[in-house]
């Protein structure tokens, strides 16, 4: 019988580089979604530009993505090694999405994975890219690095355990 559940949904920004980080989010919300969805009458979506978006005219490409962020709960940034490309609005995708999650007063989740600095070529750029926005980011917010991908794995469970949590908490159960 069918039963009413709330819909969270979770957007993932992330440069190229970031595969693995991404999949295991994937597969935590499908932990979460059978561990502790039934119970919480709740749900999560996944969804990033990938599976999101499609091919479109008529805006900038961001303002497309833009789209699936405005309507998410949780925004997740992670950074690795790339930054990623201007999107005239802000100085990379990621960027853009973490900025509308926090001016939209979302929950916003940013990672940044440990990476040794490079000594010369364009990964240097990219390196002091993430680095000077960490510095930023980190003025006004809390953010989390993560040195492998076990690790990552193992705080984001707790991080979007205990942000479900805070979500819950605020947002009124449905009728049954």
């Amino acid at each position: 019988m069918p039963e009413p559940i709330q819909l969270f949904r979770v957007f993932v920004g992330a440069p190229s580089d970031v595969i693995q980080e991404v999949q295991t989010i994937e597969e935590l919300i499908t932990e979460w979604n059978r561990t502790h969805g039934p119970s919480a009458h709740s749900r999560l979506e996944f969804a990033n530009w990938r599976t999101h978006s499609y091919p479109a005219v008529g805006k900038r490409p961001q303002a497309f993505i833009n789209k699936v962020v405005d309507v998410s709960d949780i925004i997740i940034g992670i950074f690795r090694e790339r930054f990623g490309s201007p999107t005239g609005r802000a100085e990379s995708g990621t960027v853009e999405e973490i900025q509308r999650g926090v001016r939209r007063h979302r929950a916003v989740m940013v990672y940044f994975a440990n990476s040794p600095d490079p000594k010369r070529g364009k990964r240097k750029d990219e390196f002091v890219r993430i680095e000077a926005f960490k510095r930023r980011f980190g003025e006004r917010a809390l953010y989390h690095t993560y040195t492998t991908p076990i690790t990552f794995e193992r705080a984001f469970r707790l991080h979007l355990a205990n942000t479900m949590h805070d979500l819950l908490a605020k947002r009124p159960q449905p009728l049954s």
